[in-house]
């Protein structure tokens, strides 16, 4: 399988999924913006080890796709966390 990371961040990728997340900022805080949130290849964890359970996936899913984080996706666990560290970063 290709590794197509790196095209997320060209243009006009990237201004896409920008704009997509400043959209997204107006009606929920983001996973994108907490600084608990990291990075592994293609998945995004929570540093306090949250996870992010979503339908038709199996219990040990545990990450949100990096792609969906970079376009404003966020998990309802981010929306109640009472350990949120979010910060705009545009």
């Amino acid at each position: 399988m290709k590794d197509t990371r790196g095209a997320l961040f060209t243009e006009p990728v990237s201004s896409d999924l920008t704009a997509s997340r400043i959209k997204a900022r107006q009606k929920r805080r983001l996973t994108y913006d907490c600084m608990k949130a990291i990075v592994f290849g293609v998945w995004v964890h929570c540093k306090d080890g949250y996870w992010f359970p979503q339908r038709g996936r199996s219990a040990e899913y545990r990450g949100l796709d990096l792609v969906g984080v970079l376009a404003g996706r966020s998990s309802r666990i981010c929306q109640n966390c009472p350990s949120y560290d979010g910060e705009v970063t545009e």
